[in-house]
C-alpha cells in the first residue's frame, strides 16, 4: 500500500521513498561491495585494478531480471549481484569481487548507510516542526486559554505553554536518536561468522576500520550480526518518534473541532472537503499526522521480536528487517510530513481561547 501512487505521498516523503527504494537499495550494495574492495586494495590483498574496476560498476549495469531470478533460487540478492558483478569485471578480476565478505556483511552495511541517510532527513524535518513551534511560542507570548485534565475544563493556562511542552518533547525525541544512532549505525565487516576468520592477522581489522571511515559508520567489536540491538534502538527511537507525534496531532485535532474551536487548520481551496457536506473543511493534517504516526510507532513495535537471533546468525528473524525498518522510516517521514504542515498553518483563535476563559471561570465560581 505505500507503494501506491495514489497512496504514497500520504504516508511518507518522496525523499525517504528515495532513500529506501529498490534501486538506491541496490545501489547501496554495490557501495559497500566497491568500498570493500578498496579497502582490501588499500592493505594490499587484492589488486589497486580490480578494485578500480569494480568501482566503475553501477546499478544501470544490472540485468534486473536475472537478478530476481536468482532471489527466489538462492533466497538472498546478493548472490545473484556478486554473480553479475564479476562477469562485469571480467575474469582477470572476478576472484577480487566480494573477497571474503558474506551476504550480511553487505546488507548490513547498506542498511546502516541507508539509516544513516534517513535519519538526516527525520533530523531536518523536526528542524522544520521546531522553527513552527517557536514561531507560534513568539507569536503568543501571553495568549491565554483554558487548561484541561480528564477532557473537563480545568484552569487557565499559556498557550506558548502547551506549545513549549510540545516543542520540548520532540527535541527530546530528536536527542534519542542521535544518542541511538551512534550506537547503531556500524559496518558489518567479519565474514562469514562474522569474526574476520578468512582475514590474517590485524588486516582484517584494517580493512573492517578503513571501511567504517570510508563510509562514516562505527564499528562493533567483534561483530553485530546475531547482535541487532544497534538497529532495534534506531527503530525504537523512531517509533517514540511517532507516539509523540500521534499524541500532538490528536490534540491538536481535538483543539480544532468545532466544539472547541481554539486552533484552525489552514484551507485552501475544497482543502479538507466532504464528499457529502459541502459546508464542512475537516482538519487533514492533523488528521493524517495521527494515523501515520500511529502506525510507525506500531509498526516499530514488531523490531523487539526480530532481535532474537540463534547462535552465530539466524535468517527467520533476519529476513523480516527487510520489510521492517525500511516501512517504519517511511511511516515516520510521513507522519513528520504531516506535523510540519500542521503547523505551517495552523491558526490559534485567541478569542475563542477567551471565550472558553470566561465560560470556564463562570462555571469555576458557581462552584
Amino acid at each position: 500500500m505505500l507503494d501506491w501512487h495514489l497512496y504514497r505521498d500520504s504516508f511518507s516523503t518522496l525523499g525517504m521513498r528515495q532513500i529506501w527504494s529498490e534501486e538506491a537499495t541496490i545501489s547501496a550494495w554495490i557501495k559497500v561491495e566497491q568500498t570493500l574492495a578498496r579497502s582490501q586494495a588499500e592493505v594490499g590483498l587484492i589488486p589497486s585494478e580490480a578494485a578500480a574496476k569494480i568501482e566503475s560498476l553501477s546499478a544501470s549495469d544490472l540485468d534486473a531480471a536475472a537478478l530476481l531470478e536468482e532471489m527466489k533460487l538462492v533466497g538472498r540478492p546478493i548472490v545473484g549481484l556478486v554473480k553479475q558483478l564479476r562477469s562485469l569485471v571480467g575474469a582477470d578480476f572476478a576472484a577480487y569481487v566480494h573477497y571474503r565478505a558474506s551476504t550480511q556483511d553487505i546488507m548490513d552495511t547498506a542498511l546502516a548507510m541507508q539509516m544513516q541517510q534517513g535519519l538526516r532527513e527525520v533530523y531536518a524535518m523536526l528542524a522544520q516542526i521546531a522553527g513552527h513551534l517557536q514561531c507560534h511560542i513568539a507569536a503568543h507570548p501571553d495568549t491565554m486559554m483554558i487548561g484541561r485534565t480528564n477532557g473537563q475544563h480545568a484552569l487557565p493556562i499559556l498557550l506558548k505553554t502547551k506549545l513549549e511542552v510540545w516543542r520540548e518533547e520532540l527535541a527530546r525525541r530528536n536527542a534519542a536518536l542521535v544518542d541511538a544512532a551512534g550506537r547503531g549505525l556500524m559496518v558489518q565487516i567479519g565474514g562469514p561468522v562474522g569474526d574476520l576468520r578468512k582475514y590474517e592477522g590485524e588486516t582484517g581489522q584494517l580493512v573492517k576500520t578503513c571501511v567504517a571511515d570510508a563510509l562514516n559508520l562505527g564499528s562493533a567489536d567483534p561483530h553485530w550480526q546475531n547482535a541487532r540491538d544497534g538497529v532495534a534502538e534506531i527503530v525504537t527511537a523512531c517509533g517514540a518518534l511517532c507516539a509523540s507525534l500521534c499524541k500532538i496531532a490528536h490534540n491538536v485535532n481535538l483543539l480544532c473541532s468545532s466544539d472547541i474551536g481554539e486552533f484552525l487548520e489552514g484551507y485552501g481551496d475544497r482543502k479538507g472537503a466532504s464528499s457529502s457536506m459541502t459546508h464542512k473543511r475537516n482538519q487533514r493534517a492533523s488528521e493524517f499526522g495521527e494515523a501515520v504516526a500511529r502506525l510507525g510507532r506500531q509498526r516499530s513495535e514488531q523490531i523487539g521480536e526480530v532481535t532474537l537471533h540463534q547462535h552465530e546468525r539466524a535468517g527467520g528473524v533476519w529476513i523480516t528487517e527487510w520489510m521492517i525498518v525500511p516501512e517504519v522510516f517511511l511511516l515516520t517521514s510521513g507522519a513528520l510530513m504531516w506535523a510540519e504542515q500542521m503547523f505551517a498553518t495552523l491558526n490559534m483563535r485567541g478569542d475563542i481561547m477567551a471565550q472558553k476563559i470566561a465560560l470556564a471561570e463562570t462555571d469555576i465560581s458557581n462552584h
